[in-house]
């Protein structure tokens, strides 16, 4: 009698991404007042994977898609040491390798190496050796040799069961445009697609049961209700560009970050899912595998997780803005455990809190009259408020901030030195330079083209037609529709003003490499004395307490694309 064909071999895979260094968590306090309501972080994180792994012993993998670190004072303080030691205590099969993983530079307190001998990538390197678990990028190749760097693998093979896995990573080709480029001179980001075929060909040679890629490459989908519908998807972002042009078999699921948003969709055949960022929320794939025949023979996606210790009565989730009303917070029972912060977790991140407390918790003189909002897409209170500081502080013309190094919306209160880190987290400094007309509106051209947020802006004032250009590549379009000072009188092509800027656009981040590289280097002039986040305190503090929010209409888009969740 012929014996009775193996189960499938369950396998649970539980992914983060673009964590930026919320390890503690965060407190948000309801709209309507009241006691704050603590929701993500490790410790909370870690007795849900500790509830699937009872559910199924020795079958749950961990994965997380880049950008751990960097986001907080109490990790940027140790530049993501704290991280790394609570990655390594929940159990971490892998991490792909994220653009803001570079944001450290050497070792210690410089962003990037200001003297001989200091490596460039010594941060990372670091918190790679420490590290329980490989970090992974397929298409990341040192260009003195065309080989992955040592502290680094292209792909792991774990056992889950009697399945092994083969996990992938990748980061974004657009690393050196969204870190401090000086720290990944020495890199070069090739093509994902070709770097996964090449990798997931070797694995299955060596016989794995499934391929796994994690990616800092995402997508953004408004509605992740049905994952066969993808009518709310972007299909120009990374993620999906990249899943069709895999043949299909290649991989068999797929974890995306970058963008902040979220994916929960089958995309070419694949299961394909995102998280929302900074530990909020955490992705789950079921695979059952055949390993008699290498062969994933049913995939299923799980809506996202919050990551709650407590929810509100009746629902699955803690956070306060969307509380249903008069709903009372109950303790969250998950896979029949209830979610308590673990204890090895908060015992491991515990020192590294302590060392922050003081500074965390510091006044810095400022009061907020009504929350500032922040907007990539178009003028907002935070970016006006940033940018005339900037201004202020250099006694330039105008000044620029780049919306992707707005990190956070500040709270209607007295604020803390957490909050502003919060907002300002990246060691960048301020930046004067001298640039043409021509170079301010190229400069402008270059960051409205839809592949990043666009430049808040203070002396200036700009407007966009968002629809222009669809049909030419990113770096070719040219949305600009005017540029004038900010009374409305025009800029003179070759005459010379003075720009106040993060050094990041100084180094070409966000695309300008090619205005910046070619302004003479006598025109230039960074104040390493103090960070910017610093610089806005020394300004703000000294203005009228409180502070309210404004917009001036600095920024104008004409036919401005849908807003994103």
């Amino acid at each position: 009698m012929p014996s009775k064909p193996a189960e499938p071999e369950h396998v649970v895979i539980v992914g983060t991404t673009d964590v930026h260094g919320w390890f503690n968590g965060h407190v948000e306090t309801p709209a309507s007042g009241g006691e704050g309501v603590l929701w993500g972080g490790l410790p909370a994180f870690a007795t849900y994977v500790e509830a699937l792994r009872e559910k199924h012993p020795e079958r749950v993998i961990v994965v997380d898609s880049g950008d751990m670190w960097q986001g907080t004072l109490e990790s940027n303080m140790n530049e993501g040491e704290a991280m790394v030691r609570g990655y390594n205590t929940i159990g971490y099969s892998a991490a792909a390798v994220g653009n803001h993983e570079f944001d450290f530079g050497p070792a210690g307190p410089d962003a990037i190496a200001r003297a001989g001998g200091q490596d460039e990538l010594g941060a990372l390197k670091h918190n790679a050796t420490i590290a329980t678990f490989p970090f992974l990028s397929a298409n990341m190749v040192e260009k003195s040799n065309g080989r992955t760097p040592k502290w680094a693998k292209r792909y792991a093979i774990v056992r889950a069961g009697a399945a092994r896995i083969g996990i992938i990573g990748l980061s974004t080709p657009d690393t050196p445009n969204v870190t401090m480029a000086a720290n990944v001179v020495n890199l070069m980001f090739t093509d994902p697609v070709q770097a996964t075929l090449i990798a997931a060909a070797q694995l299955r040679g060596q016989g794995v049961d499934a391929v796994v890629v994690i990616a800092h490459m995402g997508g953004r989908c408004t509605d992740t209700h049905d994952p066969n519908d993808l009518s709310s998807c972007e299909s120009s972002n990374e993620a999906n560009q990249f899943l069709e042009k895999l043949p299909p078999g290649t991989i068999d699921a797929y974890f995306a970050g970058h963008t902040h948003s979220q994916m929960r969709h089958y995309i070419n055949g694949v299961a394909a899912v995102q998280a929302p960022p900074y530990s909020r929320e955490f992705s789950t794939i079921d695979l059952w595998i055949d390993t008699a025949k290498n062969k994933v023979t049913k995939s299923e996606m799980r809506p996202s997780t919050m990551i709650c210790t407590f929810v509100y009565e009746g629902t699955e989730r803690c956070d306060p803005r969307n509380a249903p009303a008069g709903a009372r917070l109950v303790p969250r029972v998950y896979d029949g455990e209830t979610i308590v912060a673990d204890a090895r977790v908060t015992r491991t991140i515990e020192p590294y809190l302590r060392r922050v407390a003081a500074k965390r918790d510091e006044k810095v003189g400022i009061t907020i009259a009504a929350p500032f909002s922040r907007n990539g897409s178009g003028e907002s209170p935070l970016g006006v408020l940033l940018s005339d500081a900037l201004r202020e502080y250099a006694g330039s013309d105008f000044a620029f901030m780049n919306s992707g190094g707005i990190r956070a919306e500040l709270p209607a209160k007295e604020l803390t030195y957490a909050e502003i880190f919060a907002v300002s987290p990246f060691d960048n400094f301020p930046a004067v330079v001298k640039m043409t007309g021509a170079e301010i509106i190229e400069t402008l051209r270059l960051t409205s083209t839809g592949a990043r947020g666009l430049l808040q802006v203070s002396g200036l004032r700009y407007t966009i037609d968002a629809a222009k250009d669809d049909d030419k590549p990113a770096p070719e379009r040219n949305r600009i529709v005017s540029v004038t000072r900010e009374d409305g009188t025009r800029l003179e092509p070759n005459t010379l003003y003075s720009v106040a800027m993060p050094d990041f656009l100084v180094a070409g981040g966000d695309g300008t490499q090619s205005v910046m590289s070619n302004i003479p280097r006598d025109r230039i002039n960074v104040s390493y004395a103090r960070p910017i986040r610093d610089v806005l305190v020394q300004v703000l503090s000294k203005r009228p307490q409180p502070i309210p929010p404004r917009v001036e209409g600095r920024i104008t888009v004409l036919n401005p694309e849908p807003a994103s969740p």
